[in-house]
C-alpha cells in the first residue's frame, strides 16, 4: 500500500504532525516530527489514527528538552536511544545556573573568559550554595527574601554582585525559551532592591605626587621601570595593558600609543600568561605619548634582551610578563615612596584626575581611559585633589568678592618687615581701596544704564 503524505492541518512554532493516508485515501498514521538541535536531521514518532492528542503531547514533550537542551541544562539525545523512565533532569536551581554558566557570552556574543568568568562562577558557586537543591520552579519570592536578609559573610560586595547575578538569572529563567517553549518561571521571585555600590576603600587613595612617582620609577626594577611612567602619563592603561604592549604599538614619529591588547590566564583563568582581548570594547584606544616620555622609550626599546621579542616589556622567564610579577614590583616599590596604600590601579586614577584638573573635557579623559560610560569615570577615577580645591576656591572668592573694598584690605598680605604704615604697604592698601571703589562706581553706572528711560 503505497501512503500519501497531506500538508500539516496548522502551522506550528515547533514541528509539525501530519496525517499519512494510504492509496484509498484513509488516514493511517499520524506523524509527528522536528528538526534535531544536534544534527539537523529530521526525528519524527507516529501514532495511530485518531491519536493527534498524543502527538500534540510527544511533540510539546519534545520542545521542552530540545529548550533546556538549548539553555544548556541537558544535552539532547535521540528519543530512540533514551532511556524511557528519565527523559528530562530534574530542574534545580543549581542545574539551571550551571547552564547559564555554560551559554553566558559577552554583549558582542563572545565567550567569555578570564577573570570575569572566574566571577560569574565565583557567584554561582554562592548562589548554588543556597538555592542548589531547590526546584526551580518552587523558588518562591519568600525563600528569596529570607537569602536577602540573611548573613553574608563574603561581604557587602560580593552580595551585591551575587543579588545582580540572581535577578538576571532568574530574569532569564522567565523569558520564553526556544520555538515558543514555555518560561520556566511565570514571574521572577526576586523583587527586592539591589544593594547600593559600598564604598570602596581605594576611593579614599590619594593620586601619587610627582615626587612619589619619581621614587616608584628609581625603585621599580629596570626592564618594568617604565610601567610606572606610561602608566601615569600615556593613557592610564590598566595592569594588564602595560604587560600586553608590543614594540609595534609606539608610533614615536606621530608620538601615539596604540592600545590593543591585554594580558590574562586564558579562558580559564588558569595556566601561563597569555595575550588575550582587552576588557571593554571602548577599551581600545590611540593615546598621544608626552615628549618627555620619548627618549625614555627610545632607550627601553634599544635596551630589551631580544630585539626579536616584540614585547615592550619582557619577562625574565617565560614569553609574556605576567601581571602578578609587574604588580609585585610596584608593591615593592610604593614603599620607598613612603605610599604602601598606593595600587597600580591608583597610577589610572591619577592619570584621569590630572587630565581633568589641567583642563580636558569629560569627554576626553574617558576617551583616554577607554571608558563608554560617564558614570564609570566620575564614580571611580576621579578624585579630589586639595590642593588644588583650595586654589580654586581662592580663585573664585577673589572674583566675587572683589567690589568689597574692606575684603579687599584684608586680604592683602602683612607688609614685610621693616616697612611702618606710612610706607609701601600704606600705598598698597590705598591702591586696593581705591580699586574697589572704581568696581563700585562701573557697578552702578552699568546698573542705571540698564534701566530703561523715563
Amino acid at each position: 500500500m503505497v501512503e500519501e503524505t497531506k500538508r500539516p492541518l496548522r502551522r506550528r512554532r515547533f514541528g509539525c504532525i501530519l496525517e499519512r493516508k494510504g492509496s484509498t485515501g484513509d488516514v493511517t498514521s499520524i506523524e509527528a516530527r522536528y528538526i534535531s538541535p544536534i544534527d539537523g536531521q529530521r526525528v519524527s514518532k507516529r501514532f495511530a489514527p485518531g491519536r493527534r492528542g498524543d502527538a500534540e503531547d510527544w511533540l510539546e514533550t519534545e520542545r521542552s528538552i530540545v529548550d533546556l537542551h538549548r539553555r544548556g541544562m541537558m544535552t539532547w539525545i535521540p528519543p530512540r536511544d533514551r532511556d524511557g523512565n528519565t527523559l528530562t533532569p530534574k530542574l534545580t536551581f543549581g542545574v539551571f545556573a550551571d547552564g547559564y554558566v555554560r551559554r553566558h557570552r559577552r554583549k558582542d556574543g563572545a565567550e567569555i573568559a578570564g577573570s570575569t568568568l572566574r566571577n560569574l562562577r565565583n557567584d554561582i558557586k554562592h548562589l548554588k550554595e543556597a538555592f542548589g537543591d531547590v526546584k526551580l520552579a518552587e523558588l518562591t519570592e519568600e525563600l528569596v527574601t529570607e537569602w536577602y536578609y540573611g548573613p553574608h559573610p563574603n561581604g557587602e560586595w560580593q552580595f551585591r554582585s551575587e543579588c545582580i547575578r540572581l535577578k538576571m538569572l532568574l530574569r532569564e529563567a522567565c523569558a520564553p525559551g526556544s520555538k515558543g517553549a514555555p518560561p520556566l518561571l511565570a514571574e521572577n521571585p526576586f523583587t527586592l532592591p539591589i544593594p547600593p555600590e559600598p564604598e570602596a576603600g581605594s576611593s579614599d587613595i590619594p593620586p601619587v605626587t610627582p615626587d612619589e612617582l619619581y621614587h616608584i620609577y628609581n625603585a621599580m626594577p629596570g626592564y618594568t621601570r617604565l610601567s610606572v611612567y606610561l602608566a601615569a602619563c600615556a593613557g592610564g592603561m590598566r595592569i594588564g595593558e602595560v604587560c600586553g604592549l608590543m614594540d609595534t604599538d609606539f608610533d614615536l614619529e606621530n608620538k601615539v600609543l596604540m592600545i590593543r591588547r591585554s594580558v590574562s590566564h586564558g579562558a580559564d583563568d588558569l595556566g601561563p600568561s597569555r595575550i588575550g582581548r582587552l576588557k571593554t570594547r571602548g577599551s581600545r584606544r590611540t593615546v598621544p605619548i608626552p615628549d618627555m616620555l620619548i627618549p625614555l622609550i627610545r632607550m627601553h626599546l634599544e635596551d630589551r634582551p631580544d630585539q626579536s621579542n616584540h614585547m615592550f616589556f619582557q619577562a625574565k622567564r617565560g614569553e609574556i610578563l605576567c601581571q602578578n610579577t609587574l604588580r609585585n614590583h610596584f608593591m615593592k616599590a610604593r614603599k620607598a615612596a613612603g605610599r604602601p596604600d598606593l595600587q597600580f590601579r591608583t597610577l589610572r586614577v591619577t592619570h584621569a584626575t590630572r587630565l581633568m584638573l589641567d583642563g580636558s573635557s569629560l569627554k576626553e579623559t574617558m576617551d583616554a581611559l577607554g571608558h563608554v560610560r560617564e558614570e564609570t569615570t566620575l564614580r571611580h577615577y576621579l578624585r579630589a585633589v586639595p590642593e588644588h580645591q583650595r586654589e580654586a576656591a581662592e580663585r573664585t572668592a577673589a572674583y566675587l568678592l572683589s567690589a568689597d573694598p574692606s575684603l579687599a584690605i584684608a586680604s592683602l598680605p602683612p607688609a614685610p618687615a621693616g616697612l611702618d604704615a606710612d610706607g609701601d604697604a600704606g600705598d598698597m592698601a590705598a591702591l586696593a581701596l581705591l580699586l574697589g571703589q572704581v568696581s563700585t562706581l562701573m557697578a552702578g553706572i552699568a546698573a542705571r544704564n540698564a534701566q530703561p528711560a523715563g
